[in-house]
């Protein structure tokens, strides 16, 4: 039998039991939900309390925003003056909900501001100089930016030498220079003394009308009870938090929590029809905001208009919230099938590109740059480094990277910037734009220059981050027998929920389960159903006792994952790293283990670690 190489170290995680039984004793919880929270790092009860069941009341003051009295001041100033303000936004989900959520609270003020979404192809990424110019030609006498505009010196520079204010509300990584703006919020700030430093642009809107709430009631503009309150406004909040992969810890853990529940009762024609397009009925989860409304959410601005989703979001009209998200549905379906195209090609182009155990950097003439973070993420999670697609058109290659833990896609961006020769006016030369976060980025460069990039990239990568601390390590809650497994475990995993960055899914480990049913399912075969049955039984095989098994067919390993020997067979004894999820189908509900990695019986040894180490 042909062992299944995995790809990571089994690392089981070992709270203290003294920390497990006093969080179970005093918050209520089950000793299994207990080991999860302590897993977390969440091993104090008060903390494990707020965690479990986060309250609005405990969001901190918006004043300790850094501008953010300013800001709400000076948008309060307007509305009651009925000064033109301008949101200007971005294309992706979380610049879109957070325009919706400012636009929103705005007009119920009183308020009529204009929203402007940037163009992906004819405006591309931030502030746009024209466009704001073009702007204040037609009246803007106030911008408010959201999830843009930390870096934009000159585009803002040109609007203030219009004499008109400026407002910045990011999330993004600042540059050397500040921009000269009326206020900045910007949880990234030296300055900022707000608790919570990884919000995303809708959080820190959501932020921003708290202060301005209060600003507006402290003008007399409304009273404390007359005035606009965010519940509604927090299943946008959300949908950007969750979409935009921010660590769900904290406030961004209160937003998701509570926005969650609402969208699932929402009574906005918009994300009712957007539910239904994706199939979803009733409690909305974390993941369908990640697989099924985000997505359709991005793909407006991937291949379309972003403002189709915006208007998606804000419309108060039935039927048209019914044709906007046929149109989405559409744009989607457009999505799915030119990123599958350039998965294609972007796979076969990284399997012949030298260095790519250390770096992947490919480019295709015409490859969307709607689609190239998404491929970029797919080729990244097959190399298991850090990863840039690009699509080249008249000459420029523009696209995203990917990164994994461990280097940091803009400090590594900046390095090579450094490294690279200057021209006369010492401008780099290698790329003509750059920025992002630790694990994404986009860049634009002349495409005579991909090469250079490659090479660049390849050897500092290589220098930074060695093969040896590149070790992927999947993090296992638990180890379970078959025989405990049952779907109340499902229904105890829902107090951790929402799940994402910051608050990983539990993973478990079955040892020792012989794989009683083996066969491939799906378009191609491309996918695995499977059934993990007790091995000490002396029953039939078929009838012992088990669970549902579910995931990729290239688990099995041999010719399934291209590589010599049979692999591994029904009647083997195995041993399965998995997450416990519930499988509904017909009517009926089975617990289900969707596999993660699967390994011959003793194969793979399952480290130990103190929890929180």
């Amino acid at each position: 039998m042909t062992r299944p190489r995995p790809h990571s170290d089994w690392i089981l995680l070992e709270p203290e039991e003294s920390v497990v039984a006093a969080l179970s004793e005093r918050c209520g919880v089950s000793h299994f939900v207990a080991r999860l929270l302590a897993n977390r790092g969440v091993t104090d009860t008060d903390a494990a309390a707020r965690f479990l069941q986060p309250t609005l009341a405990d969001l901190p003051d918006p004043w300790l925003m850094a501008d953010a009295q300013v800001a709400a001041e000076r948008i309060a100033k307007a509305v009651m003056a009925g000064e033109r303000v301008c949101v200007y936004g971005d294309y992706d989900v979380d610049g879109v909900s957070a325009a919706a959520l400012l636009h929103g609270f705005l007009c119920r003020v009183g308020a009529e501001p204009r929203v402007f979404l940037p163009d992906r192809f004819r405006d591309g990424y931030g502030l746009h100089p024209e466009r704001l110019l073009e702007l204040c030609d037609e009246g803007v006498e106030l911008f408010v930016s959201v999830d843009c505009g930390s870096k934009a010196v000159d585009a803002i520079a040109g609007v203030r030498a219009r004499g008109v204010d400026f407002i910045v509300v990011d999330h993004h990584l600042l540059g050397d220079v500040r921009p000269d703006t009326t206020a900045l919020l910007n949880p990234r700030r030296p300055d900022c003394t707000y608790p919570d430093k990884g919000l995303s642009a809708v959080g820190v809107a959501l932020v921003l009308v708290q202060g301005l709430r209060r600003a507006l009631v402290a003008a007399g503009h409304c009273t404390r009870e007359s005035a606009p309150g965010v519940g509604d406004l927090l299943q946008l909040a959300a949908l950007g938090t969750i979409a935009d992969m921010v660590p769900l810890r904290g406030v961004n853990r209160a937003l998701a929590w509570h926005g969650l529940r609402r969208l699932g009762r929402s009574t906005r024609p918009g994300v009712q029809a957007l539910a239904q397009r994706a199939r979803l009925q009733g409690k909305v989860a974390a993941d369908h905001v990640g697989f099924a409304l985000g997505p359709r959410i991005n793909a407006a601005g991937r291949v379309a208009d972003a403002r189709t989703a915006f208007d998606l979001l804000t419309t108060t009209d039935p039927a048209q919230a019914a044709a906007l998200a046929e149109r989405v549905e559409l744009e989607n379906g457009k999505r799915r099938r030119i990123q599958g195209e350039v998965v294609t090609a972007a796979l076969a182009a990284a399997a012949e590109q030298p260095g790519r155990e250390h770096a992947v950097v490919v480019a295709g003439e015409g490859w969307h740059s709607g689609v190239v973070g998404i491929v970029a993420a797919r080729l990244k999670d097959r190399y298991h480094v850090p990863t840039f697609v690009l699509g080249v058109q008249d000459g420029v290659a523009r696209g995203s990277g990917r990164s994994i833990p461990g280097y940091d896609l803009v400090d590594g961006l900046d390095t090579l910037s450094a490294l690279q020769p200057r021209d006369p006016g010492g401008n780099a030369t290698l790329f003509s734009r750059y920025g992002g976060h630790f694990f994404a980025a986009g860049v634009t460069l002349p495409a005579a220059h991909v090469d250079a990039f490659r090479e660049a990239l390849v050897a500092h990568v290589a220098r930074a981050l060695p093969p040896a601390e590149r070790r992927r390590e999947l993090l296992v809650d638990a180890a379970l027998d078959v025989t405990e497994l049952h779907l109340g475990l499902v229904d105890e995993l829902h107090a951790l929920e929402p799940f994402g960055k910051g608050n990983r899914k539990p993973l478990f480990v079955l040892q020792g389960a012989v794989l009683g049913e083996a066969r491939r399912v799906g378009q191609e075969g491309a996918w695995l159903k499977a059934r993990l049955v007790d091995p000490a039984s002396d029953r039939p095989l078929w009838s012992r006792q088990g669970v549902g098994a579910f995931g990729s067919t290239e688990l099995l390993g041999g010719a399934a994952a291209g590589r010599e020997g049979p692999g591994l067979q029904q009647g083997d004894t195995v041993d399965a790293v998995c997450r416990l999820e519930a499988n509904h189908f017909r009517g009926q509900t089975s617990l289900q283990a969707t596999l993660v990695e699967l390994a011959p019986a003793g194969t793979v040894p399952l480290s130990r670690r103190a929890a929180g180490a």
